[in-house]
Protein backbone atom coordinates (compact mmCIF):
# COMPACT_ATOMS: atom_id res chain seq x y z
CA UNK A 1 0.00 0.00 0.00
CA UNK A 2 2.77 2.35 0.36
CA UNK A 3 4.05 2.17 -3.00
CA UNK A 4 0.53 2.81 -4.12
CA UNK A 5 0.01 6.13 -1.31
CA UNK A 6 3.46 7.18 -3.20
CA UNK A 7 2.42 7.79 -6.65
CA UNK A 8 -0.84 8.64 -5.28
CA UNK A 9 1.10 11.69 -3.90
CA UNK A 10 3.19 12.51 -7.21
CA UNK A 11 0.03 12.04 -9.27
CA UNK A 12 -1.65 14.62 -7.15
CA UNK A 13 1.57 16.88 -6.72
CA UNK A 14 1.92 16.89 -10.49
CA UNK A 15 -1.75 18.12 -10.90
CA UNK A 16 -1.38 20.82 -8.11
CA UNK A 17 2.10 22.14 -9.09
CA UNK A 18 0.87 22.33 -12.43
CA UNK A 19 -2.08 24.33 -11.65
CA UNK A 20 -0.77 26.54 -8.74
CA UNK A 21 2.89 26.24 -8.80
CA UNK A 22 5.57 25.18 -6.24
CA UNK A 23 3.95 27.91 -3.96
CA UNK A 24 0.76 27.65 -4.94
CA UNK A 25 0.50 23.63 -3.28
CA UNK A 26 0.85 22.74 -0.08
CA UNK A 27 1.58 19.64 1.41
CA UNK A 28 -1.56 19.94 3.21
CA UNK A 29 -3.59 20.87 -0.08
CA UNK A 30 -1.11 17.60 -1.44
CA UNK A 31 -2.63 15.21 1.42
CA UNK A 32 -6.43 16.00 0.98
CA UNK A 33 -6.37 15.41 -2.59
CA UNK A 34 -4.65 12.36 -2.00
CA UNK A 35 -7.13 11.30 0.86
CA UNK A 36 -4.56 11.58 3.30
CA UNK A 37 -5.29 12.85 6.75
CA UNK A 38 -3.55 16.39 7.23
CA UNK A 39 -0.91 16.65 9.84
CA UNK A 40 -0.62 13.35 10.48
CA UNK A 41 3.12 12.71 8.77
CA UNK A 42 1.79 10.79 6.11
CA UNK A 43 3.16 12.66 3.47
CA UNK A 44 6.90 12.45 5.22
CA UNK A 45 6.47 9.22 5.44
CA UNK A 46 7.07 9.10 1.60
CA UNK A 47 9.07 12.71 1.15
CA UNK A 48 11.06 15.02 3.70
CA UNK A 49 9.61 17.87 2.11
CA UNK A 50 7.66 19.64 -0.35
CA UNK A 51 11.10 20.25 -2.30
CA UNK A 52 11.51 16.38 -2.66
CA UNK A 53 8.38 15.74 -3.83
CA UNK A 54 8.74 18.73 -6.65
CA UNK A 55 11.72 17.13 -7.58
CA UNK A 56 10.63 13.42 -7.52
CA UNK A 57 7.89 14.82 -9.69
CA UNK A 58 9.58 16.08 -12.36
CA UNK A 59 12.06 12.95 -12.27
CA UNK A 60 8.73 10.78 -12.49
CA UNK A 61 7.75 12.69 -15.18
CA UNK A 62 10.37 12.89 -17.09
CA UNK A 63 11.50 9.22 -16.70
CA UNK A 64 7.86 8.56 -17.86
CA UNK A 65 7.95 10.33 -20.93
CA UNK A 66 11.47 9.14 -22.17
CA UNK A 67 9.17 5.38 -21.65
CA UNK A 68 6.21 6.71 -23.74
CA UNK A 69 7.94 8.50 -25.87
CA UNK A 70 6.90 7.73 -29.40
CA UNK A 71 8.88 5.89 -31.94
CA UNK A 72 10.79 8.46 -34.84
CA UNK A 73 11.75 5.40 -36.71
CA UNK A 74 11.88 6.76 -40.44
CA UNK A 75 10.81 3.42 -41.20
CA UNK A 76 7.82 0.78 -41.32
CA UNK A 77 7.98 -3.00 -40.44
CA UNK A 78 8.47 -3.26 -44.65
CA UNK A 79 11.44 -1.39 -44.76
CA UNK A 80 9.77 1.89 -45.97
CA UNK A 81 9.89 5.31 -45.15
CA UNK A 82 7.24 6.27 -42.38
CA UNK A 83 6.08 9.56 -44.17
CA UNK A 84 7.31 12.51 -42.15
CA UNK A 85 3.97 13.89 -41.22
CA UNK A 86 2.93 10.68 -39.10
CA UNK A 87 5.98 11.32 -37.25
CA UNK A 88 4.78 15.14 -36.40
CA UNK A 89 1.64 14.00 -35.78
CA UNK A 90 3.05 11.18 -33.34
CA UNK A 91 4.99 14.09 -32.05
CA UNK A 92 2.14 16.48 -31.05
CA UNK A 93 -0.07 13.39 -29.36
CA UNK A 94 3.38 13.34 -27.16
CA UNK A 95 3.28 16.93 -26.20
CA UNK A 96 -0.26 16.65 -24.71
CA UNK A 97 1.64 14.06 -22.70
CA UNK A 98 4.08 16.35 -21.86
CA UNK A 99 1.21 19.16 -20.73
CA UNK A 100 1.60 19.10 -16.77
CA UNK A 101 5.30 19.26 -17.07
CA UNK A 102 5.08 21.90 -19.60
CA UNK A 103 3.02 23.96 -17.39
CA UNK A 104 4.97 23.46 -14.46
CA UNK A 105 8.56 24.68 -16.21
CA UNK A 106 6.80 27.40 -17.27
CA UNK A 107 5.82 28.38 -13.51
CA UNK A 108 8.97 27.85 -12.56
CA UNK A 109 11.93 28.55 -14.62
CA UNK A 110 12.79 30.92 -13.31
CA UNK A 111 12.96 30.05 -9.62
CA UNK A 112 13.72 26.61 -10.53
CA UNK A 113 16.68 26.75 -12.96
CA UNK A 114 17.54 23.00 -12.73
CA UNK A 115 14.12 22.22 -13.94
CA UNK A 116 13.92 23.93 -16.80
CA UNK A 117 17.85 22.19 -17.45
CA UNK A 118 16.56 18.70 -17.12
CA UNK A 119 13.40 18.99 -18.91
CA UNK A 120 15.72 20.43 -22.01
CA UNK A 121 17.85 17.26 -21.80
CA UNK A 122 15.31 15.16 -21.97
CA UNK A 123 12.57 16.92 -24.02
CA UNK A 124 15.06 19.11 -26.46
CA UNK A 125 18.74 17.64 -26.85
CA UNK A 126 17.81 14.55 -27.09
CA UNK A 127 14.82 14.81 -28.90
CA UNK A 128 16.73 17.23 -31.66
CA UNK A 129 19.11 14.40 -32.13
CA UNK A 130 16.94 11.80 -32.48
CA UNK A 131 15.19 13.74 -34.93
CA UNK A 132 17.98 14.80 -36.85
CA UNK A 133 19.42 11.20 -37.07
CA UNK A 134 15.95 10.08 -38.63
CA UNK A 135 15.65 13.04 -41.10
CA UNK A 136 19.66 12.05 -42.16
CA UNK A 137 17.90 8.50 -42.21
CA UNK A 138 15.48 9.24 -44.43
CA UNK A 139 17.65 10.18 -47.35
CA UNK A 140 15.55 12.95 -48.65
CA UNK A 141 17.36 15.32 -51.10
CA UNK A 142 15.86 18.24 -48.54
CA UNK A 143 17.86 17.07 -45.80
CA UNK A 144 21.32 18.54 -46.39
CA UNK A 145 21.34 19.84 -42.60
CA UNK A 146 19.45 17.56 -40.61
CA UNK A 147 20.71 19.23 -37.64
CA UNK A 148 18.62 22.62 -38.84
CA UNK A 149 15.59 20.64 -40.15
CA UNK A 150 15.34 19.00 -37.28
CA UNK A 151 15.30 22.33 -34.91
CA UNK A 152 12.78 23.97 -37.28
CA UNK A 153 10.16 20.68 -36.74
CA UNK A 154 10.93 20.56 -33.09
CA UNK A 155 10.29 24.54 -32.47
CA UNK A 156 7.12 24.80 -35.36
CA UNK A 157 5.85 21.58 -33.42
CA UNK A 158 5.85 22.93 -29.53
CA UNK A 159 4.63 26.17 -31.24
CA UNK A 160 1.36 24.87 -32.65
CA UNK A 161 1.09 22.93 -29.31
CA UNK A 162 1.51 25.83 -27.50
CA UNK A 163 -1.00 27.63 -29.12
CA UNK A 164 -3.43 25.39 -29.59
CA UNK A 165 -3.12 24.16 -25.89
CA UNK A 166 -2.87 27.46 -24.07
CA UNK A 167 -5.27 29.20 -26.24
CA UNK A 168 -7.83 26.11 -26.20
CA UNK A 169 -8.47 26.31 -30.31
CA UNK A 170 -6.36 24.83 -33.18
CA UNK A 171 -4.81 27.70 -35.20
CA UNK A 172 -6.77 28.54 -38.02
CA UNK A 173 -8.65 25.85 -37.65
CA UNK A 174 -5.82 23.69 -39.14
CA UNK A 175 -6.17 20.77 -36.83
CA UNK A 176 -2.87 18.51 -35.96
CA UNK A 177 -3.38 16.47 -39.00
CA UNK A 178 -3.45 19.02 -41.71
CA UNK A 179 -0.73 21.36 -39.71
CA UNK A 180 1.57 18.01 -39.93
CA UNK A 181 1.26 17.39 -43.67
CA UNK A 182 1.45 20.99 -44.52
CA UNK A 183 4.88 21.16 -41.99
CA UNK A 184 6.11 18.22 -43.87
CA UNK A 185 5.55 19.20 -47.30
CA UNK A 186 7.16 23.23 -46.76
CA UNK A 187 10.06 21.24 -45.59
CA UNK A 188 9.98 18.94 -48.53
CA UNK A 189 9.56 16.05 -46.60
CA UNK A 190 7.38 12.81 -47.43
Amino acid sequence: MSGDTRARILAEALRQFAARGFDGATISSIERGVGLAEGTGSFYRHFPSKRAVFDAVVEHELARLRAIRPEREPRTAEGGTRPLSERLADDLRFLREVRPLVEILIRERDGMPHVAERVRDVLVERGLAGIAGDLAADGEPGWEDPEAAATVLLCATVGYFLTTEFFGDVPGGVNAERYARSLARLLGGT
